[in-house]
């Protein structure tokens, strides 16, 4: 998955709830039909790409019916309001530097996630 996609997704997100160490996310049609995010699901499922761990993040799940996936992590390793912020931000600059930071905060390659 590349950072331009990511942002041109990042529109059709919201946050349905938020609670320390579980994250709803709500998706739009537009992110379920796109082809890159086909590809990159039926080969890594809803979390890093294969091979790589992605430091506290415990479980995802996707409920196609619903259009939405749960995300359990480890609110000791990240941090809740700064991965709360990354689906809320307002401008791609933002989006970015929060991306940035989190995967600092966890030591993630962030190219990886986004080759």
């Amino acid at each position: 998955m590349d950072i331009g996609l990511m942002l041109s997704l990042r529109d059709h997100i919201t946050v349905g709830s938020h609670t320390p160490g579980k994250l709803k996310l709500k998706f739009d049609l537009v992110v379920i039909g796109n082809p890159k995010v086909i590809k990159y699901v039926k080969t890594n499922g809803f979390g890093p790409p294969k091979g790589q761990d992605f430091p506290g993040i415990l479980k995802t799940s996707f409920n196609p019916l619903t259009r939405s996936m749960i995300m359990l992590y480890d609110d000791g390793v990240i941090e809740p309001q700064l991965l709360h912020e990354l689906f809320t931000c307002e401008s791609s600059e933002e989006f970015q530097e929060i991306a940035i930071e989190l995967a600092d905060t966890v030591h993630f390659d962030l190219a990886t996630f986004l080759n």
